[in-house]
């Protein structure tokens, strides 16, 4: 047995220890609910407050408010439809949240407007948000039992457009004052809770495992400072110099190159946009840029 099918070998060996560990993982830590339920751009406060805050739009406006801990979580929801299933999903996923105040600026995705629309009409048999002006204001990752556990929990403050910090943290005072308790009604329980949501996949990469010698070819990159350009050789698999490719940035690069047909394997392709988007990152701060290698910075 050669040296190559040896490490081959032991890698499908690894592999299936680690996707073993993954599921034994998954099914005695992952039915224990943590909150937020859901990765996102956002701040934590106290989870037992009372009133979580969407910025829609405005990040810089988030960043001002800052982590607060009458505020249970802060963040900002620029889409109409993933971004209000995750908004869903966390405020559903902590009963002690009853106010959501909207503020901040709206989105052309109309966000404010589609949670407005949600709240007051819910969703008709496809999960579109009824009356919402959103470009695509469809729920599909979320269930109907948690849509109607978000409309029934929270009370909406309507501060679209609203951009002064006092007049939004005196709103959250107020319904501070308010707190009517956790909600109890119809609660999704943690078993239950996003049914709907995809698997949780640990990623690995193995080289012997997953690369692949494309049949057109491979390509050498590098950057030239002088013309603040990235240049790319393009060889056959016999080391023929084919063509090469001038572009100041990785997407007119790799679009050329997917668009004519000089990469054939979605690996090679996944790798060409990782590699150009470091030689990008690169050329615009000036840093040491190396094929294969972590970039340098001066």
């Amino acid at each position: 047995m050669g040296q190559h099918s040896i490490k081959l070998t032991i890698d499908k060996t690894m592999v299936r220890i680690v996707d073993l560990l993954d599921r034994i993982r998954q099914r005695w830590f992952f039915n224990k609910q943590e909150w937020p339920v859901v990765s996102g751009q956002y701040y934590l406060g106290q989870k037992d407050s009372t009133a979580a805050v969407c910025t829609l739009s405005s990040l810089d406006l988030m960043k001002k408010i800052g982590p607060r801990k009458e505020i249970a979580i802060l963040g900002k929801t620029f889409t109409e439809n993933l971004g209000i299933e995750k908004m869903i999903r966390n405020i559903t996923s902590n009963p002690s949240i009853r106010f959501l105040i909207l503020c901040g600026q709206e989105s052309p995705h109309k966000v404010g407007q589609s949670i407005l629309a949600l709240k007051k009409h819910g969703v008709d048999i496809n999960g579109h948000i009824i009356e919402s002006r959103g470009r695509l204001p469809r729920l599909k990752n979320v269930t109907r039992a948690e849509i109607n556990q978000f409309r029934r929990q929270i009370e909406i403050v309507d501060l679209v457009g609203e951009e002064n910090i006092d007049t939004i943290l005196t709103n959250v005072k107020a319904v501070h004052e308010r707190n009517p308790g956790v909600f109890t009604g119809s609660l999704i329980s943690n078993r239950t809770h996003g049914s709907k949501a995809a698997k949780n996949i640990n990623c690995w990469y193995r080289e012997s495992l997953d690369y692949q010698d494309d049949p057109a070819g491979f390509f050498v990159i590098q950057i030239d400072a002088q013309t603040h350009k990235i240049l790319v050789e393009h060889y056959s698999p016999d080391f023929e110099l084919l063509r090469m490719l001038h572009g100041i940035n990785a997407l007119e690069i790799y679009s050329t190159i997917i668009r004519n047909g000089w990469v054939t394997l979605v690996q090679h392709a996944a790798y060409l946009g990782r590699e150009l988007g470091k030689a990008e990152l690169a050329l615009k701060r000036g840093w040491l840029y190396e094929q294969n290698k972590e970039l340098i910075e001066n």
